[in-house]
């Protein structure tokens, strides 16, 4: 069954492929050059072996709680495990090979339990469950509990849906992972990778068009649109970062400039994510294809050789979002 679904994943990774393009695949194949290079370099140095195990970790555990197959996975096989525990320890494969070659046993030691914890953890615990308990938590005389979750957080928008359902959908991650950075950014640039990670979940938030109402009760033209949009998304994160910037600036004040450093990146991350869900909007539809070209958008954010690109294509789809948008706030 395992052989089966590998061949699955072979034809959707082929016809992903043919999808993309010849052109788009040789500057995808170039990217990865490059990224490859940089994470071997990195991986290599035993001193950055709890670094990257956390990095690993959040990664798949961000994998596992997006997945769209689990009702088909567990309704068809038996073992759902054994078919999160392959893929999750093919997908490490590379990370594992490296550090035999340069004997890290360390790391191996700990990435394997890493990973069967991950493939272990629970599919069928559902969000109003957690939402119950934790309002219960907040309010513990409250003499009714509604069983479906709403999220209410004072700093978000009424207006800003995608932080309502994102937040909704995503919580069994957030959670958990806004916790861990929290509770450990008192070490050293545990916060700066903490708020470029948070950022690039919260880009995944965006990838829903919303119906033709939302839009024009929102702005009164494309140009107000947008930058509202940019400005309530940056206002609730900052205010999500609020309380890790703190903790890491009363103990390592030294590192602020890379704060501020990751403060700028995350904040690209959203601009660009917002200007390209406008620039390739649609009404009502699932906009997950917009992911390819805003996770390489990000990956060039992240690495400052490449900054011009997102700059360039950010300007670009911002005139193409403007144009999208006219026509809900033609007279």
């Amino acid at each position: 069954m395992i052989i089966t679904f590998f061949k699955i994943r072979l034809s959707q990774f082929l016809r992903l492929l043919k999808g993309i393009g010849l052109f788009r695949i040789i500057v995808l194949l170039l990217i990865l050059w490059f990224v490859s290079f940089t994470v071997f370099s990195f991986l290599i140095l035993p001193e950055n072996t709890s670094k990257s195990l956390i990095v690993i970790a959040l990664l798949l555990l961000s994998i596992h709680a997006s997945r769209k197959d689990k009702h088909f996975i567990k309704t068809t096989i038996k073992s759902s495990y054994s078919i999160y525990l392959s893929e999750y320890l093919f997908l490490i494969l590379p990370f594992l090979v490296i550090w035999i070659v340069y004997n890290n046993w360390i790391g191996i030691g700990l990435l394997i339990p890493i990973v069967l914890l991950i493939s272990l953890i629970s599919i069928d615990l559902k969000l109003q469950y957690l939402g119950s308990i934790i309002k219960l938590l907040i309010n513990p005389f409250s003499s009714r509990l509604n069983s479906k979750f709403k999220v209410s957080l004072p700093f978000i928008s009424n207006s800003s849906f995608e932080w309502i359902s994102g937040i909704r959908r995503n919580l069994l991650l957030l959670f958990p992972v806004y916790l861990f950075f929290l509770a450990f950014s008192f070490k050293p640039y545990v916060a700066v990778v903490g708020l470029i990670f948070i950022s690039i979940l919260v880009s995944g938030f965006y990838y829903l068009g919303e119906p033709r109402e939302f839009v024009e009760f929102f702005a009164k033209n494309p140009r107000e649109f947008i930058l509202r949009k940019i400005f309530i998304n940056l206002k609730q994160l900052l205010i999500l970062f609020t309380p890790i910037l703190i903790i890491a600036l009363l103990f390592q004040t030294s590192t602020w400039y890379y704060l501020i450093g990751a403060v700028i990146i995350s904040f690209l991350i959203q601009v660009l994510t917002i200007v390209f869900k406008y620039g390739l909007f649609e009404e009502n539809a699932n906009l997950n294809r917009n992911s390819i070209i805003t996770s390489i958008n990000i990956l060039f954010v992240i690495v400052p050789l490449f900054w011009p690109v997102p700059l360039i294509m950010g300007i670009r789809y911002y005139i193409k979002a403007c144009e999208n948008l006219k026509k809900y706030f033609h007279d």
